[in-house]
C-alpha cells in the first residue's frame, strides 16, 4: 500500500467493501433490517432505534436508489463515479495487483474534507448521507468487503434476484420483523 502523504491522508480499502456499504446506504430497508441484527446481538436500542427511524421516515420508499445484481451482487461501477471526484482532486482511486487478485484503494485529504463541510453546511440535507453512512459502517465494523458480501447473500430476496435484474426491496418484510422486534423489548 502507498503510505499516506500529508496532500492523500486518508484511505480506503477495498472495492468490494465499498460497493458493499453503498449497497446498504441505497437499499435503507435492508440497512435497517441489519440493524435489527445489529439489536439482537448487542442489546443496544440504539440500533433498534435506528432502524425504526428509517422506516418512519419511510427511507425505502423515499431513498431507495436501485441496484442491478451482478455476478458479484449488487454492482455499480465506482471508477465512474470516483472520476468526478478526481478531476476536482478530492479523491484518487489507485489499484494494486496481490497474487491473489487486484485490489483498489480510495485516497482522499484535507481538501476533500474541507469540501465536504462546506457542503454539509450550505446543503443540510446531505448530513442524511453523513448519518446513513455512519449507519452502514456501524454493521459493517471491521468485516472484509467478502464477509459484507455474505451478509448481503443471506438475504433471500437479494440471493434469489437473477443476474442483470433490479434488487427488490425488503421493506415489508422488515416492518413486521421490526415491529416484532419492538413488541419483545417492551
Amino acid at each position: 500500500m502507498q503510505a499516506p502523504t500529508t496532500e492523500w491522508d486518508r484511505v480506503f480499502l477495498g472495492e468490494k467493501r465499498a460497493l458493499a456499504i453503498d449497497f446498504w446506504i441505497r437499499y435503507p430497508d435492508y440497512l435497517a433490517d441489519q440493524l435489527l441484527d445489529l439489536y439482537l446481538t448487542t442489546k443496544n436500542s440504539a440500533h433498534l432505534d435506528a432502524a425504526e427511524q428509517i422506516l418512519s421516515e419511510e427511507e425505502p420508499d423515499i431513498r431507495l436508489v436501485k441496484m442491478i445484481r451482478w455476478r458479484r451482487g449488487a454492482f455499480d461501477d465506482l471508477q465512474t463515479s470516483l472520476a468526478i471526484l478526481g478531476y476536482r482532486g478530492l479523491a484518487k482511486a489507485m489499484s494494486r495487483k496481490l497474487t491473489n487478485g487486484q485490489i483498489f484503494e480510495y485516497q482522499t485529504g484535507q481538501l476533500a474534507r474541507d469540501f465536504l463541510d462546506e457542503a454539509l453546511k450550505s446543503q443540510p440535507g446531505l448530513r442524511w448521507y453523513e448519518k446513513q453512512t455512519g449507519l452502514a459502517l456501524q454493521v459493517a465494523s471491521d468485516k472484509s468487503g467478502s464477509a459484507l458480501k455474505d451478509i448481503h447473500y443471506a438475504e433471500a430476496e437479494y440471493a434469489n434476484t437473477p443476474y442483470g435484474e433490479v434488487i427488490p426491496s425488503i421493506k415489508d418484510r422488515v416492518v413486521k420483523r421490526t415491529a416484532k422486534i419492538r413488541a419483545e423489548a417492551a
